[in-house]
């Protein structure tokens, strides 16, 4: 298979659907015969992924690379913030802690981050034939723009092409997309070559006109609708639906606690496909209920959430529920079960705490973070195998040493404990409810004594998950124009890209010649049967070329003055009158301008440097002009940005002129 060129997929706001386009772009990339890798330079996410070789990333990259079918690697996430207070977030380089920072300090480190990033990526184009990118929140977040690493930063560094998500579901889709694309600078916008829309409902013949007219004016063509699906795939933040759950289903009631520093919610995924299981996340005491199951899960600072749990009056709650139902804790969750939590160090909180007091069991805060995946067997049922993985600063030990252990690692080492009828118990074993057996016999356990039956189906978690992927590759394949996109990877130039989007021409410099290839082009695209609206600024209606273009079908000339001085012979009065007469003249062109193929500004450029014509709004009207039309400027002295809004630039400077010998100008030649 041939390399293909990288592909990033951007959303003008969080949770707009990226992660899902780019699984399901990785998914079908693998399907068709390519080795593929999904890549976020800068993932903010309390769900993390251990490595085969213990480092961590984002769980969301790991998600993608189950998608790939490929074993993920720390390169995928070179970077992952976990926040761990409203200021603040760990800092995770290449799998490791680096510490924790200050928001404000981060964003200063940022630019010394770069190097590592550029190493990874560049570590995974040479493992496989394809990378798809994926940005983080909006590419248009203009106060962080500076020293971007992860939106239209990290597309320049990878030299990636773009395409960008919007979720309609939440309204406001068009405005989002046109938002987006107006805040970008000009190069950033060009990097942008397709627009998908993502969640959509209903018919979308309905969306169609809206779909045109957002072409037009960002000058970005549409290559995707895709519907609204469940389709049940690994989130990777607090915005992710499944958190949404509040209502009490039939069967098996399972109560998680949304802690709000909550991590891993991933770990309790698997319940979701069981049918006798109603899962549902709680923030409030009133929400509680008298559930089946309570799990506190996971959490990137246990003792702040311990705070909040005691403040909202949950703990209370559990610690009286505990007689009649199961509580579970996972990590975090774990540690808050004890009866003592201590941090000397200030790894969380500072200081010692007092636990729930479920289990006789003391948690001491450490540095060392302790990560890997664990394989092990359930201690009162060794046959029952158990793969997992470790994410923790601490260590746990009982009061007790006749305290039943919960797992019997291979290596020898114990984990978690239990209460002596196993109703409460804890551990550090992230992904424990994903093993099959394990999960089954819990369910099982639980039906007999609600005496709901002695039966569940055997469904495969990893089955169900490859399921998912399929479908989520099918949605896809059927909602997006892969051809677009594979032109794109391919670095051909996609041929619906070649018909329809226009471009911006620059003729300038102190030479002769910039008049004449401008109404060279006007006469060659007249030919072609194209439209062409043509004004002259600094100049009269006595042009000869005019009336040879006035001729041609599809030309239209606008007269400008009959007279026009120069300059340098006007007075101030008379030079802010042209300007304020220039600028309605422009704005009069630009409501002309949408029904034509080309738009040709003659001496704008010049106009523009003499201060006889404003800049901001001839720039506003290229970047918003219906994106089929090409647009020729000619003139003098360009200014950074108008040659950052070209697509070609064609300087024309004088190595010889007449005029320097004293000839006059020529009609026919110069005029």
């Amino acid at each position: 298979m041939m390399k293909l060129r990288p592909l990033m997929i951007q959303g003008t706001m969080s949770n707009s659907g990226k992660t899902f386009v780019a699984a399901g772009l990785c998914r079908i990339f693998k399907k068709d015969g390519y080795r593929c890798a999904p890549f976020k330079s800068q993932n903010m996410a309390l769900n993390s992924y251990i490595t085969k070789d213990g480092w961590e990333i984002g769980r969301a990259q790991a998600m993608q690379a189950e998608a790939a079918m490929v074993e993920p690697i720390v390169e995928m996430n070179p970077i992952l913030l976990k926040p761990n207070s409203d200021m603040g977030s760990q800092v995770i380089v290449n799998g490791e802690v680096l510490g924790n920072y200050p928001a404000v300090e981060y964003y200063k480190m940022k630019s010394k981050l770069k190097p590592a990033i550029q190493k990874a990526f560049h570590a995974l184009e040479e493992q496989f034939d394809v990378i798809v990118l994926e940005g983080a929140g909006s590419p248009a977040e203009i106060n962080l723009k500076e020293n971007d690493i992860v939106n239209m930063g990290m597309a320049e560094m990878a030299d990636a092409d773009v395409l960008l998500v919007a979720d309609i579901d939440r309204g406001g889709v068009f405005a989002s997309v046109y938002g987006t694309v107006q805040l970008l600078e000009p190069k950033e916008k060009k990097r942008i070559k397709g627009i998908i829309i993502n969640k959509f409902r209903g018919d979308v013949k309905i969306l169609e006109p809206g779909l045109k007219m957002i072409e037009d004016l960002t000058g970005i063509p549409v290559i995707g609708v895709i519907p609204y699906a469940k389709i049940d795939i690994d989130d990777e933040d607090s915005l992710s639906e499944q958190l949404m759950k509040r209502e009490i289903g039939r069967g098996i009631d399972i109560a998680v606690i949304r802690l709000p520093h909550i991590s891993n919610f991933t770990d309790f995924r698997a319940f979701e496909l069981e049918e006798h299981v109603s899962l549902r996340y709680v923030t409030k005491k009133g929400e509680l209920g008298r559930p089946d199951v309570i799990i506190l899960p996971g959490t990137k600072n246990t003792m702040y959430d311990l705070k909040w749990l005691r403040e909202s009056g949950l703990e209370a709650l559990i610690y009286r529920l505990k007689n009649d139902c199961r509580v579970i804790g996972i990590c975090g969750g774990y540690q808050m079960m004890g009866e003592i939590l201590e941090d000397p160090d200030h790894v969380e909180y500072g200081g010692s705490m007092k636990g729930i007091g479920l289990l006789p069991i003391k948690t001491v805060f450490a540095d060392q973070k302790v990560r890997g995946q664990k394989n092990a067997v359930l201690k009162r049922n060794p046959s029952i195998q158990i793969k997992g993985y470790e994410i923790h600063m601490g260590k746990t030990t009982a009061f007790n040493e006749k305290m039943e252990e919960f797992l019997h690692l291979e290596d020898g080492t114990e984990d978690g404990f239990c209460t002596p009828d196993r109703k409460i118990w804890g551990s550090y074993f992230h992904g424990i409810f994903d093993n099959d057996l394990f999960r089954r016999e819990f369910l099982l356990e639980i039906l007999k004594e609600k005496g709901m039956g002695e039966v569940i189906p055997e469904i495969s978690f990893e089955q169900y998950k490859e399921e998912q992927y399929d479908r989520l590759e099918q949605l896809l394949r059927d909602a997006l124009d892969m051809e677009f996109i594979y032109q794109l990877l391919s670095g051909i130039p996609n041929r619906k890209e070649k018909q329809e989007r226009g471009c911006v021409h620059l003729y300038y410099g102190d030479g002769k010649g910039k008049t004449t290839a401008a109404m060279g082009l006007a006469v060659r695209a007249a030919g072609a049967g194209k439209s062409i609206l043509l004004y002259q600024f600094l100049k009269s209606n006595s042009s000869s070329e005019r009336k040879v273009l006035d001729a041609l079908p599809g030309v239209n000339c606008i007269r400008g003055p009959e007279e026009v001085k120069f300059t340098s012979r006007m007075t101030k009065e008379e030079k802010k009158r042209n300007l304020v007469e220039n600028d309605q003249m422009l704005q009069k062109i630009f409501q002309m301008a949408r029904q034509y193929d080309m738009l040709i500004l003659d001496e704008a450029i010049y106009a523009i440097d003499l201060g006889q014509l404003s800049e901001i709004p001839l720039i506003d009207y290229i970047k918003n002009r219906p994106q089929n039309q090409e647009v020729i400027l000619t003139g003098r002295n360009p200014s950074e940005r108008m040659l950052e809004c070209a697509d070609y630039c064609s300087h024309i400077g004088k190595e010889k002129h007449p005029f320097d010998q004293g000839l006059t100008g020529r009609y026919g030649i110069e005029y």
